[in-house]
């Protein structure tokens, strides 16, 4: 079992980067079963001759988006990862059903809700089998803030090739009907970091709750950001680099 001494990161955060010249970007859009319109970016480091990238998906914070994660899918791609960012039903460009009316989290039901993890695991089969040169997904990792981070365990759940680890920003134990700890108990060899903020009681609760509940290693780690979820990223810039290193270990 692979796993990351938190307190020797900060020796190793600036070894070896991959710096890539550029970066191939490409818009996704997949329609869920009800026919809710998904919408993703995924980017990946243009290298002469590689042929495959281990991928990291970005699920952002309840009433946020993609386009919020700061330095952190710089930091991922600079590594030499593939990253995928999906908009959460209800948020950023995935507004709108299959009557083509414009849907926010703000007035969607929990429900609506509960088909986030189908969503997702909709999104990574899509881009796993229109990238099949790539083989974006034979070695993944999730990174989840706050309802990201509850949707990342019920996905990893639900999908057949499970990621290798996953990173929760402010994990709660239910959100929006969204409940987490006897899914979390299914995931077996599935290291998790779970990630709270200096003031964040609620969260350190949460962290310690679901630590009874996981199948593999559960670490904890407290940011100096007085804040919470993908808002932390802002907050504590060296966050970035800690969450690319503890990935590291896993890809």
């Amino acid at each position: 079992m692979k796993r990351i001494i938190l307190i020797l990161t900060f020796f190793l955060l600036f070894l070896n980067p991959v710096l890539a010249a550029s970066v191939v970007k490409k818009d996704i859009s997949v329609q869920s079963v009800d026919g809710f319109s998904i919408k993703a970016v995924l980017e990946y480091p243009k290298v002469k001759k590689q042929k495959e990238f281990p991928t990291v998906v970005l699920l952002h914070s309840l009433g946020y988006s993609s386009e919020w994660w700061e330095t952190l899918p710089k930091e991922l791609l600079d590594s030499g990862y593939a990253v995928l960012r999906i908009d959460l039903r209800g948020h950023g460009r995935s507004v709108y059903n299959s009557k083509l009316v414009r849907t926010s989290w703000k007035s969607m039901t929990n429900s609506a809700y509960a088909k986030y993890p189908d969503d997702v695991v909709k999104v990574i089969d899509y881009v796993k089998s229109e990238n099949t040169k790539k083989i974006f997904f034979n070695n993944y990792a999730i990174v989840g803030a706050d309802i990201g981070a509850s949707t990342a365990v019920l996905a990893a759940d639900k999908i057949s090739y499970k990621p290798k680890t996953i990173v929760m920003l402010s994990p709660v134990v239910k959100t929006k009907g969204l409940f987490i700890p006897v899914k979390m108990a299914n995931l077996n060899n599935i290291d998790i970091l779970a990630i709270n903020g200096t003031d964040d009681v609620s969260g350190a609760e949460s962290a310690e709750y679901l630590k009874k509940f996981a199948q593999a290693a559960f670490m904890t780690y407290t940011s100096e950001a007085k804040s919470t979820g993908m808002i932390m990223l802002k907050n504590d810039t060296s966050l970035a680099k800690i969450i690319t290193s503890w990935i590291n270990e896993y890809l």
